[in-house]
């Protein structure tokens, strides 16, 4: 591998990317499921989260007007996190088994027709 490449691009990389980065998914409810169910569903995740020192309110829920003419996507999940390591250490097994157990069975169909992304701030 080219050294010179190498430290010509790592401080450009290190300079425009911060550590600090949000999971976000764009998603739509079967019409089984109401976005209360669901809010109520993420509370328990945010729980875990709260309990194990991590802040309360880790995952937030969006969704655009009733008036609002869209069809897909009507909803956001997102969460914050001061890095990779962050969401690691927070995704302990706590919230592993919830998210396998409980919550992906009931929201498979959702997980699978979702945008999901992970972003990470850039900085100047």
């Amino acid at each position: 591998m080219n050294i010179k490449f190498l430290l010509l691009t790592i401080p450009f990389f290190v300079m425009s990317q911060s550590a600090e980065r949000i999971s976000v998914h764009m998603f739509d409810l079967p019409e089984s499921l109401s976005i209360q169910d669901f809010k109520q569903d993420i509370d328990l995740l945010n729980a875990i989260y709260e309990e194990n020192g991590f802040g309360a309110d880790r995952y937030k829920i969006y969704a655009v007007k009733e008036s609002d003419q869209v069809k897909k996507y009507r909803y956001l999940w997102m969460s914050t996190w001061k890095s990779d390591v962050e969401y690691e250490n927070a995704h302990n097994e706590a919230v592993r088994t919830l998210f396998s157990n409980y919550f992906a069975p009931k929201y498979q169909s959702v997980l699978d027709t979702e945008i999901y992304r992970k972003l990470f701030l850039v900085k100047e």
